[in-house]
């Protein structure tokens, strides 16, 4: 067979493009720092990287919702924590008043401050986080407590409804503390429902009364109604110190599942940087050479022969 000129160039260049298509990618590796440019590069590495970004944008989602389920429930906490001061300081109170020592006007200046707490205690209900209303059920838009309506009404505008957050593939949590269910409730909204609120009313009244039956219920039932009420709060900050706990050991396990995945993808995609150097080094090497030799081929003609 004979070997002509014309197929000699052609030779040199298609070896000439190919060494150039092997520099263009070395170049785009180093570049880049990517050794999966396009899904064509590894199909199975390719799926690989697609489902893993997912896990992380879930996990990013997951540790989003942890970050405010704990803001939300240390909030509550606070609040819960500053109930019970209110509460021992009525119990206080209510010993005070219940004692055969304080007169009718002692115990006129205790209902008041009573009913100082029991404003206290609403404003407190009414706390909020980022925007909505933590004791409030699912009914987050408008204070769960009426604090401005003269004479004062107690009644609960919220609801019974849980506020959860996703804290892992179906795994859900439960955020928010509901004040107006139980037996008592956590606070209530008066009407002898024994919540915290209630308790309070019936103290002062009880103080304002000034009978005999009214000092006896001060020492008794008014006092084991504030304990119960006590009981209830202390149940309840229980529940979400355990909850907390929860989130702390889901945010730990996200964490985990994070770095795993990071390293997973970036085992899929990334190059080896003294591996692309090389092959860098390699590409731009074989790429010199083929022109050099491409120009001492391609470049005689007869005009180089006669002379």
């Amino acid at each position: 067979m004979r070997i002509t000129q014309n197929m000699l160039n052609d030779r040199v260049l298609s070896d000439l493009g190919r060494a150039m298509t092997r520099l263009d990618r070395a170049t785009q590796e180093m570049s880049t720092q990517k050794k999966l440019l396009r899904p064509s590069d590894d199909p199975v590495g390719a799926q690989r990287a697609v489902l893993t970004r997912a896990q992380l944008k879930e996990n990013e989602q997951y540790e989003a919702n942890i970050s405010q389920a704990r803001g939300w429930m240390q909030t509550t906490t606070d609040t819960l924590a500053e109930i019970t001061k209110l509460l021992h300081r009525a119990t206080e109170l209510t010993v005070q008043g219940a004692t055969d020592s304080a007169g009718p006007e002692a115990r006129l200046n205790i209902a008041q401050e009573i009913d100082q707490i029991v404003a206290a205690v609403k404003h407190a209900g009414n706390t909020s986080y980022g925007g909505v209303y933590l004791f409030a059920g699912t009914a987050t838009t408008a204070p769960p407590y009426d604090t401005t309506t003269v004479p004062p009404v107690d009644t609960y505008a919220g609801d019974n409804g849980v506020v959860a957050r996703e804290i892992g593939p179906g795994v859900s949590v439960q955020i928010n503390a509901l004040v107006n269910a139980g037996t008592p409730p956590v606070l209530g909204g008066g009407g002898g429902d024994g919540g915290l609120i209630d308790t309070l009313r019936n103290i002062s009244a009880h103080l304002k009364g000034g009978t005999a039956a009214d000092a006896e219920a001060l020492r008794t039932t008014d006092l084991r109604a504030l304990q119960a009420n006590l009981t209830r709060i202390n149940e309840t900050q229980a529940q979400l110190g355990a909850t907390l706990n929860r989130l702390d050991a889901a945010e730990d396990r996200l964490a985990a599942s994070t770095e795993a995945a990071t390293r997973l993808l970036s085992d899929t995609e990334d190059v080896d940087t003294a591996t692309a150097i090389l092959e860098l080094s390699t590409a731009q090497t074989v790429y010199e050479a083929a022109l050099k030799t491409g120009a001492t081929i391609i470049q005689p003609s007869l005009l180089d022969f006669l002379r």
